[in-house]
């Protein structure tokens, strides 16, 4: 299988309110907007992302039922400290600090108003000596 694209899906019982979050924070366009259903994409990205309402008929009885979020998406963005300060200053509390990962990654986590874990990550030069450590010879 070779799928021509990538997408994913925040069920949730206030989709426009969902949508507006990554508006405003992630600077995701709209594309498509059913009132019940609406996409989210950046410009030309092969990904998007889709807010369906809870309940409906195109949603399976299960995933409409569970209440808590586990999902988790990661946005790679070019300054993780600028993006956290822009959501603090929105009133939006972050669930973790602001890390620097020996792996190569400064992130932090928040999430949408559905609950959804969101990574938000900057990539920056791993430690070499984590690399020497978890590289093959």
């Amino acid at each position: 299988m070779h799928p021509a694209a990538f997408g994913a899906t925040v069920v949730t019982s206030r989709p426009a309110e969902v949508a507006a979050f990554y508006e405003q924070h992630f600077d995701l366009q709209i594309t498509v907007d059913l009132g019940w259903f609406i996409c989210l994409r950046r410009g030309s990205a092969d990904w998007e992302l889709a807010i369906c309402l809870r309940g409906h008929e195109s949603v399976p009885a299960a995933v409409s039922a569970t209440g808590d979020s586990t999902n988790s998406f990661g946005f790679i963005v070019e300054d993780a400290d600028k993006v956290a300060h822009a959501l603090t200053e929105a009133g939006i509390g972050l669930e973790t600090e602001v890390v620097t990962e020996p792996w190569g990654q400064r992130h932090f986590y928040a999430r949408d108003p559905e609950g959804t874990w969101i990574d938000v990550i900057q990539l920056v030069a791993p430690d070499p000596a984590w690399i020497a450590a978890n590289t093959p010879s």
